[in-house]
């Protein structure tokens, strides 16, 4: 069945959430999926564009599918951010799903009281499959959206351009997705409508998502705390702009390389990776392939060039600026000072060998320059690197350096959509909402460092200047998982949460799937005891401190907004002067 409304009228702007019920408890459970469409919040609401509710059934267990293009009349042209009419791109426009168990489900497959939102990689642009709530046991409501727009390339919804206006960036669509409005929206929905179907509240509401899911779960502790008990944030794809520069970096290394000598091979990089990987593997007390913590590990590629003892032969070995590229790209970009921009990706992180800029990169290039026709292939790795294309005869019109695009993203599109305001989780933190997160130390799509310095500002911020992890671990736990890839499963994350939050259990270890050992609350690792097996988790302990003094210094980058300066950002005594070789201040490490 589907209900359709009138047209959207250009109303004033209104608070989020105006065209939702008021907090209350129904007084009856529906007799049927379709009667949703026959009562608050879908029925005569002016911002429901269109909606479904069916009867679906996934594993055996019945569910109402309910579907919902939201379209808050409130939300249309300029004044709320978005392109003017008749742009298609003019209004707000949410595709919502929702499942609810059958509230004549019985045992397990009733519904226990509990909402879990989630979402897909990337930028999302599609509705995420719920049925996994409907499979837990007892039964789970889930919602999720599309962000707010169609499709995962943000340069179609991301920047306003000719003949539309206001040309620039749709800062509408951008909240609804990066700003997490699209999923506000979502979550006050759901909950209405479990007031509506079953005459009950929702007794406990949680996010679980990964990469880009982990990035819109981070924008909802942000900016929607108030609506949720906990959070499972995996991998989380936040730092945006930022991510995807750096994504970009070890092509331009290898772009500038390719200008010095012979390109460097996928084998030859891989090849070096795993000698990296073996020097440094047993400094962990282990040797079996994984590296605790990778930032501590700082072979050189110099070991691999051809004729140096212990280098393969060729063609896996390096010439001299073959060595230096690839020790710079571990190194990560950094600006015309020598100053760190941002991290890049470990040692043993193997990720495919091109010259050109990563495509995905391109979309926000766009961004950065509120033009759909930038050319993603013009953009370098440092001035020499520019001078040397044109010395080849390459048209170089419009090129720009790393730093210079860097400066781009960070002052003009990062406070849209980078989330990564750790001040904005203090809401989270007044109310004792529960944050787990957690991100594969071998993750070949979202370098693992940029999490850990989020984490570190968070710290930071929720101390005294220093970071203090102890002072955050009772409401923000972040787990390393070793030898990990992208979105590694770590099936004991969301059960942890849920004890976490409803037992008041936090979790002081986890189990990933297909590795052994303990997974331990940062900066803790896991310790052998030196004596059990290697692949028995009990044979291991959580201890330590990751953040060494070396990994504390290593880690200082050029503050947000200011990546041309000669300047290091600094959080109480993690700072320049503290690392100085012949400083006496402690970084407190």
């Amino acid at each position: 069945m589907t209900i359709q409304s009138g047209s959207r009228l250009p109303l004033a702007m209104a608070l989020l959430g105006s065209m939702l019920l008021a907090p209350g408890v129904a007084s009856a459970q529906l007799s049927s999926c379709a009667e949703l469409l026959n009562h608050p919040p879908l029925a005569a609401n002016p911002a429901v564009a269109s909606a479904t509710s069916v009867q679906a059934t996934t594993g055996g267990r019945a569910y109402c599918n309910v579907q919902v293009t939201w379209q808050d009349p409130a939300m249309v042209g300029s004044a709320a951010g978005y392109a003017d009419p008749p742009s298609p791109h003019s209004f707000q426009s949410i595709r919502i799903g929702v499942a609810l168990p059958l509230n004549t489900n019985t045992g397990d497959a009733a519904w226990g009281g509990r909402l879990v939102l989630t979402a897909g990689g990337g930028s999302q642009g599609s509705v995420p499959g719920l049925t996994g709530m409907i499979g837990m046991n007892p039964a789970a409501m889930g919602a999720g959206t599309d962000s707010g727009h169609v499709g995962g390339d943000q340069t179609f919804w991301g920047v306003i351009v000719p003949p539309d206006t206001p040309v620039g960036l749709n800062y509408g669509k951008l909240k609804d997705w990066a700003g997490g409005r699209a999923n506000g929206v979502a979550v006050k929905l759901a909950k209405q409508l479990a007031q509506t179907y079953y005459g009950g509240n929702v007794q406990r509401t949680y996010w679980n998502g990964c990469s880009g899911g982990g990035q819109m779960g981070l924008s909802q502790m942000l900016y929607y705390a108030d609506e949720y008990d906990g959070a499972v944030i995996g991998a989380p794809s936040n730092h945006w702009q930022r991510l995807r520069l750096t994504n970009t970096y070890d092509r331009l290394v290898y772009k500038k390389v390719a200008q010095l000598t012979d390109p460097i091979t996928t084998g030859q990089r891989n090849a070096a990776n795993a000698a990296a990987t073996a020097a440094c593997d047993a400094a962990d007390g282990v040797e079996d392939g994984i590296l605790a913590d990778p930032r501590a590990c700082t072979w050189s590629a110099a070991n691999h060039i051809c004729g140096v003892e212990g280098a393969p032969a060729a063609p896996l070995c390096l010439d001299p600026i073959q060595a230096a590229g690839i020790d710079q790209t571990w190194d990560g970009p950094r600006n015309s000072h020598g100053k760190r921009l941002f991290p890049a990706y470990d040692r043993g992180v193997n990720r495919p060998v091109t010259t050109q800029t990563f495509q995905t990169m391109v979309p926000s290039l766009r961004w950065n320059h509120v033009d759909v026709t930038i050319d993603g292939t013009k953009l370098y790795l440092d001035q020499e690197s520019i001078d040397l294309a044109a010395a080849a005869g390459e048209d170089v019109t419009g090129a720009t350096t790393l730093e210079q695009e860097w400066l781009l993203a960070t002052r003009n599109v990062s406070d849209y959509a980078d989330t990564a305001d750790v001040a904005a989780l203090r809401e989270a933190y007044n109310r004792g909402v529960k944050i787990l997160m957690y991100h594969g130390t071998q993750d070949s799509a979202i370098f693992v460092r940029k999490n850990i310095d989020f984490y570190v500002e968070t710290a930071a911020h929720f101390s005294d200047g220093t970071p203090d992890f102890p002072r955050i671990h009772d409401w923000f736990r972040f787990f390393l998982v070793p030898g990990a890839g992208h979105c590694g499963a770590v099936p004991q994350a969301f059960p942890a949460m849920i004890d976490w939050v409803e037992n008041g259990n936090p979790p002081a270890s986890l189990v990933q799937n297909n590795l052994v050992r303990k997974l331990c609350p940062f900066p803790q690792w896991a310790i052998h005891d030196g004596s059990g097996s290697t692949t028995d988790a009990s044979s291991f302990t959580c201890g330590g401190n990751l953040q060494t003094n070396e990994n504390i210094c290593d880690g200082l980058r050029a503050p947000y907004k200011h990546e041309d300066e000669d300047k290091l950002q600094a959080y109480g005594r993690y700072n320049p002067a503290a690392c100085n070789p012949k400083s006496k201040v402690p970084t407190g490490g």
